[in-house]
């Protein structure tokens, strides 16, 4: 009966990471087609202003009305929701105006890796060499990409300012999701609900004054209404069911199983790029290739090396996703 049970978690817990990475690698292309109407900061703000509302609504049924008070920590879980749904989606969509979807999901399956270096930095701890020399083959391959087959192109300046949003983007919600831990009093979804609705009156601060100071176009509700399906989508399964299947299967199968679900993102994006006739260049397949390679044995040499401490120490609090 038990085995029963637990095998039918695992599977719908795969079957929600699996969701997940389809969800993720359809939203560059349904944001970047929203961009004929709406401009990445109105359409950030509608998909937010929608995702943070279906997040409230399930703690406050889930939790009580009592979890929604941040208990005296806001300005830290502001600056974090700032940099995790602020920065990160509106760089990561201004930076896709002038990226191919596929190169910006293939940024986005680097977290892992920009999570080592970024912990590195926050911890002054060195990763393992042979992490090190993964991570940083993993940045190769995505140099690959952006480079057109040229990872030295990078250096050189022959890559276009909308990968390095994208890229910067990531570092923000890296940081956001890596200082998850930090708040052990808090559930995911709480942490989530919380840092969302301060991150979404980030956005809406840095739409209004962009609107009204003529940097960005004040739409109607007619952009709006033409819009409505890629916002309805990013909304609700690419934010609010996306992130909490991705947080049942890091409960389920363990943070290092669920993540290597994440790196379908980019093979979702570049098949849907595909259908509508885009035909990758031999340097995108080899830069995928290395990316996806290197993510993907540096998550079996850390499983490898934590599993003794892991039957002795609990897993911590599972991360949430963008």
């Amino acid at each position: 009966m038990h085995h029963t049970a637990g095998t039918a978690n695992t599977a719908s817990a795969a079957g929600g990471a699996i969701f997940t990475a389809l969800a993720f690698g359809g939203m560059f292309a349904v944001a970047k087609s929203a961009f004929a109407h709406l401009d990445p900061f109105h359409l950030t703000l509608a998909r937010f202003i929608l995702g943070s509302a279906i997040f409230v609504i399930a703690l406050l049924v889930i939790e009580g009305p009592a979890a929604l008070h941040p208990d005296g920590k806001h300005v830290i879980l502001w600056v974090l929701g700032t940099l995790g749904f602020a920065a990160f989606n509106l760089l990561t969509y201004v930076g896709l105006q002038t990226t191919p979807a596929p190169t910006a999901s293939l940024i986005m399956a680097a977290m892992p890796a920009v999570t080592v270096l970024v912990v590195w930095a926050r911890t002054k701890t060195r990763p393992t060499a042979p992490t090190l020399g993964l991570v940083l083959l993993a940045l190769v391959g995505i140099a690959t990409v952006l480079g057109s087959g040229n990872p030295l192109a990078v250096l050189t300046g022959g890559i276009g300012p909308g990968g390095l949003l994208i890229l910067a983007g990531v570092v923000g919600w890296v940081i956001y999701t890596s200082n998850a831990g930090s708040f052990p009093g808090f559930s995911v979804l709480r942490y989530t609900a919380i840092t969302s609705v301060l991150g979404t009156l980030t956005i809406a601060v840095i739409t209004v004054i962009a609107s009204h100071t003529g940097h960005i176009p004040s739409p109607g509700i007619s952009q709006y209404a033409a819009s409505w399906w890629q916002i309805l989508y990013m909304a609700v399964p690419a934010t609010a069911v996306a992130i909490l299947a991705y947080n049942h299967a890091n409960r389920a199968l363990g943070p290092a199983n669920a993540v290597l679900f994440i790196n379908l993102v980019p093979i979702t994006a570049f098949a849907i790029e595909a259908l509508r006739g885009h035909r990758p260049t031999v340097g995108e397949l080899i830069g995928v290739a290395i990316t996806l390679g290197a993510v993907i044995a540096n998550n079996l040499y850390m499983r490898r090396a934590h599993r003794a401490p892991a039957e002795i120490i609990p897993e911590t609090e599972p991360e949430p996703v963008p």
